[in-house]
């Protein structure tokens, strides 16, 4: 059903585009993906504690693919994008320093040991799509309207140089993510137990005492910009949580770029879209008025900067660390608030077209 969806709109479908469509057949989602396991599928938590937002998105991993029938083609071009990024790999000489290698459709033409005959538009699009997520590669870009594509990678492409068969991959796959890592994959998706309702109080019911939480102990939960969302909800719900955080201050990066029509990044992109002096700021993302107008301007540029600067830059160029899953959440809180600022801008410039 995900891969129908996907060769007939070229994007991969949300968790209600699914559900719906299951739910039409006489199945329950929650019932379907407990015969599945992570392995196949991105875009979903080993334990399914609440079911994902509408426009979740709901992908196949390079394996969930090999499982489906008319995936073929675009698995073996997926082997040869993995091989040739690989051959690429030790001879890139970026233009600009720290500048990641990346791949697209120019460079699988110019290797003679793939198939010519499979390298139409479409089964480069979708074996372009079913890399993305995959370990070997850090993550793309795409557009669906045009079937365009790239993909980046680093060192850790590597490992797979000669692969030429699926299970070839898949057995160097595991090794690279480990053995923890592996056989959590490889156990079925599982959900929550029911939780155990307290009886409501009658009068011959004693009243419970309330528990009482020490000092500290406050634990909170938020609803995620969609576009925060979008590109970093797969990465995490599958434990690659140094690439959703990465994904995430990327995001924010672009966005600030585009609305402030500035080509440039990083720190210098922030200054220039948030910097007050002499000229406004191109984008306004401050509610104050009146004399903490300034002081607002100011820190919220010094949060744009220090984010691309502590946080983007550093995961952008290495080295890969690891982020653990109470931080990550943390950052991916912050990139969401940045978002929900940008808003702002967004808004105004609605309101503004709109006829009074």
């Amino acid at each position: 059903m995900i891969w129908t969806h996907f060769g007939t709109y070229h994007r991969w479908p949300t968790f209600d585009d699914i559900d719906r469509q299951l739910w039409e057949g006489g199945l329950k989602f929650e019932k379907v993906v407990q015969q599945l396991c992570p392995a196949l599928l991105w875009g979903l938590a080993p334990i399914i504690g609440q079911l994902p937002h509408g426009s979740q998105e709901l992908s196949l991993s390079i394996a969930g693919a090999a499982n489906c029938s008319s995936t073929g083609p675009a698995t073996s071009v997926f082997l040869g994008m993995v091989r040739t990024a690989a051959a690429m790999e030790p001879a890139w000489r970026p233009a600009q320093s720290g500048e990641q290698p990346w791949l697209n459709h120019a460079d699988m033409r110019r290797h003679p040991d793939i198939d010519s005959n499979l390298l139409t538009p479409e089964v480069l699009f979708g074996a372009a799509a079913l890399a993305q997520n995959e370990p070997c590669f850090r993550g793309g870009s795409h557009n669906s309207d045009q079937l365009e594509w790239s993909l980046n990678f680093d060192r850790s492409i590597r490992p797979f140089a000669d692969v030429r068969r699926l299970d070839d991959y898949w057995r160097i796959r595991e090794r690279e993510l480990g053995q923890e890592r592996t056989e959590a994959d490889n156990r079925p998706f599982s959900k929550h137990p029911d939780p155990v309702f307290t009886p409501v109080p009658t009068a011959r019911t004693a009243v419970p005492t309330p528990e009482v939480k020490p000092a500290g102990s406050l634990s909170v939960t938020c609803n995620l910009h969609p576009l925060i969302e979008k590109v970093a909800a797969g990465r995490f719900s599958v434990g690659f949580y140094y690439d959703a955080v990465r994904s995430a201050f990327q995001a924010v990066e672009h966005r600030v770029a585009v609305l402030a029509g500035v080509d440039e990044v990083g720190e210098k992109l922030m200054g220039i879209a948030f910097g007050s002096k002499p000229d406004p700021p191109k984008i306004t993302v401050t509610r104050s008025s009146g004399g903490s107008l300034e002081s607002e301007r100011n820190g919220m540029q010094f949060l744009f900067k220090g984010a691309m600067g502590a946080l983007r830059n550093p995961r952008m160029h290495g080295p890969d660390d690891k982020d653990n899953r109470d931080e990550a959440e943390e950052l991916l809180v912050f990139a969401s608030f940045l978002m929900r600022r940008l808003d702002i801008e967004e808004e105004q410039r609605k309101a503004a077209a709109s006829p009074s």
